[in-house]
């Protein structure tokens, strides 16, 4: 014997509007639950700024700092950057393209 299968005809419309209505009510708290996790990851920032300065103890000697190397200016291009930048120039316009300059825009 083949066993019986609900069809959709045996579903009368006030099942399935409460049907609609619970599947729409979970995703809806679903999402709400989900803002407000994410609202609370303001307050994990703030926490773990707090703590930073209380874990650091300062030395009861303070040694010589070691010379600190020099600071790239904010207008320097990283040079991984402009190898990606010719790479791809030399894709589009072929051997022939030459670069000129490459600069920072505003």
């Amino acid at each position: 014997m083949i066993p019986y299968i609900a069809a959709a005809n045996d579903i009368r419309i006030g099942e399935a509007l409460g049907n609609m209505v619970v599947g729409l009510g979970v995703v809806f708290l679903a999402l709400l639950f989900l803002c407000g996790i994410i609202s609370l990851f303001k307050f994990l920032g703030k926490a773990e700024k707090k703590a930073a300065p209380a874990a650091q103890a300062k030395p009861a000697v303070k040694a010589a700092a070691p010379a600190a190397p020099a600071a790239p200016k904010e207008d320097a291009v990283d040079g991984a950057v402009v190898a990606a930048i010719l790479a791809a120039v030399a894709q589009k316009c072929g051997p022939g393209a030459r670069v000129v300059s490459i600069e920072k825009s505003k």
